[in-house]
Protein backbone atom coordinates (compact mmCIF):
# COMPACT_ATOMS: atom_id res chain seq x y z
CA UNK A 1 0.00 0.00 0.00
CA UNK A 2 1.22 3.59 -0.85
CA UNK A 3 1.36 6.17 1.63
CA UNK A 4 1.78 9.92 0.46
CA UNK A 5 3.72 12.30 2.54
CA UNK A 6 3.20 15.99 2.13
CA UNK A 7 4.88 17.58 -0.35
CA UNK A 8 7.04 20.82 0.58
CA UNK A 9 6.60 22.16 -2.35
CA UNK A 10 3.49 23.69 -0.91
CA UNK A 11 1.55 27.31 -0.52
CA UNK A 12 2.21 27.37 3.46
CA UNK A 13 5.70 29.41 4.26
CA UNK A 14 7.88 27.25 6.38
CA UNK A 15 9.43 28.73 9.62
CA UNK A 16 9.11 32.15 10.56
CA UNK A 17 10.28 34.97 7.94
CA UNK A 18 12.38 36.36 10.51
CA UNK A 19 14.77 32.84 11.12
CA UNK A 20 15.92 33.05 7.49
CA UNK A 21 17.50 36.71 8.28
CA UNK A 22 20.62 35.42 9.35
CA UNK A 23 24.62 34.37 8.29
CA UNK A 24 23.83 31.21 7.23
CA UNK A 25 27.64 28.24 6.19
CA UNK A 26 27.01 25.04 3.67
CA UNK A 27 27.48 22.14 6.18
CA UNK A 28 26.56 19.66 3.28
CA UNK A 29 24.88 18.66 0.02
CA UNK A 30 23.23 15.74 -1.76
CA UNK A 31 21.19 15.16 -4.97
CA UNK A 32 17.47 14.49 -4.45
CA UNK A 33 17.95 11.02 -5.16
CA UNK A 34 20.44 9.91 -3.12
CA UNK A 35 20.97 9.55 0.85
CA UNK A 36 24.43 9.67 1.11
CA UNK A 37 25.89 13.44 2.11
CA UNK A 38 28.91 15.18 0.68
CA UNK A 39 30.90 18.18 2.26
CA UNK A 40 32.78 20.81 0.54
CA UNK A 41 36.41 21.20 1.04
CA UNK A 42 37.34 24.85 1.44
CA UNK A 43 39.81 27.18 2.12
CA UNK A 44 37.99 29.10 4.62
CA UNK A 45 34.72 29.28 6.01
CA UNK A 46 32.40 31.03 3.95
CA UNK A 47 28.71 32.03 4.69
CA UNK A 48 25.93 33.58 3.31
CA UNK A 49 23.64 36.46 4.99
CA UNK A 50 20.36 36.84 4.00
CA UNK A 51 19.18 40.28 5.35
CA UNK A 52 15.35 41.84 5.90
CA UNK A 53 15.86 44.56 2.93
CA UNK A 54 16.51 41.33 0.35
CA UNK A 55 20.25 41.65 0.34
CA UNK A 56 22.57 39.39 0.35
CA UNK A 57 26.30 39.44 1.68
CA UNK A 58 29.19 37.02 1.28
CA UNK A 59 32.08 36.89 3.69
CA UNK A 60 34.98 34.66 4.00
CA UNK A 61 35.93 34.08 7.64
CA UNK A 62 33.90 36.67 8.72
CA UNK A 63 35.35 39.42 6.08
CA UNK A 64 32.67 40.99 3.41
CA UNK A 65 33.42 40.09 0.14
CA UNK A 66 32.39 41.26 -3.49
CA UNK A 67 29.96 38.98 -5.04
CA UNK A 68 31.53 36.81 -7.47
CA UNK A 69 30.00 36.56 -11.35
CA UNK A 70 26.73 36.00 -11.56
CA UNK A 71 26.19 35.67 -7.59
CA UNK A 72 22.75 36.77 -6.96
CA UNK A 73 22.86 40.28 -4.70
CA UNK A 74 18.96 40.75 -4.11
CA UNK A 75 16.25 37.89 -3.45
CA UNK A 76 12.31 38.04 -2.43
CA UNK A 77 11.10 35.43 -0.59
CA UNK A 78 7.75 34.16 -1.50
CA UNK A 79 6.23 31.55 1.06
CA UNK A 80 8.86 28.54 0.76
CA UNK A 81 10.75 29.93 -2.65
CA UNK A 82 13.50 31.81 -2.36
CA UNK A 83 13.36 34.35 -5.54
CA UNK A 84 16.71 35.94 -6.87
CA UNK A 85 15.90 38.82 -8.35
CA UNK A 86 19.18 40.83 -8.99
CA UNK A 87 22.72 39.44 -9.64
CA UNK A 88 26.31 40.61 -10.13
CA UNK A 89 26.31 40.73 -14.20
CA UNK A 90 29.23 39.05 -15.90
CA UNK A 91 31.08 40.26 -19.25
CA UNK A 92 31.48 36.81 -20.46
CA UNK A 93 28.41 34.53 -19.58
CA UNK A 94 24.94 34.66 -19.71
CA UNK A 95 23.58 34.38 -15.95
CA UNK A 96 20.10 33.25 -15.58
CA UNK A 97 19.10 31.61 -11.99
CA UNK A 98 15.91 29.25 -13.12
CA UNK A 99 16.94 27.21 -10.01
CA UNK A 100 15.23 29.54 -7.25
CA UNK A 101 15.44 27.59 -4.31
CA UNK A 102 12.40 25.95 -1.86
CA UNK A 103 13.15 26.48 1.76
CA UNK A 104 12.77 22.58 2.54
CA UNK A 105 13.36 23.18 6.52
CA UNK A 106 13.58 26.37 8.46
CA UNK A 107 15.04 26.38 12.09
CA UNK A 108 16.96 28.15 13.99
CA UNK A 109 19.73 25.49 13.65
CA UNK A 110 19.26 24.53 10.15
CA UNK A 111 18.92 25.57 7.03
CA UNK A 112 17.49 23.49 3.78
CA UNK A 113 17.20 24.29 0.19
CA UNK A 114 16.39 22.56 -2.77
CA UNK A 115 17.44 23.81 -6.11
CA UNK A 116 17.85 21.89 -9.20
CA UNK A 117 17.37 18.58 -7.63
CA UNK A 118 20.38 19.52 -5.13
CA UNK A 119 19.20 19.38 -1.23
CA UNK A 120 21.49 21.43 0.54
CA UNK A 121 21.64 22.10 4.61
CA UNK A 122 23.42 25.56 5.96
CA UNK A 123 24.37 25.87 9.66
CA UNK A 124 23.88 29.53 11.24
CA UNK A 125 26.78 31.23 11.99
CA UNK A 126 26.48 32.99 15.66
Amino acid sequence: MNQLAPSVRGTSAIGPADLLYQRWHILQFRNVDDSVWAMYNTDGIYDTEYRPDGTLIYRKDGVVQPAQCCAPTQFKRNGNVIQYTESLPCSLVFCDFTGNPTIRILREDLLELESNNVITQYTPIK
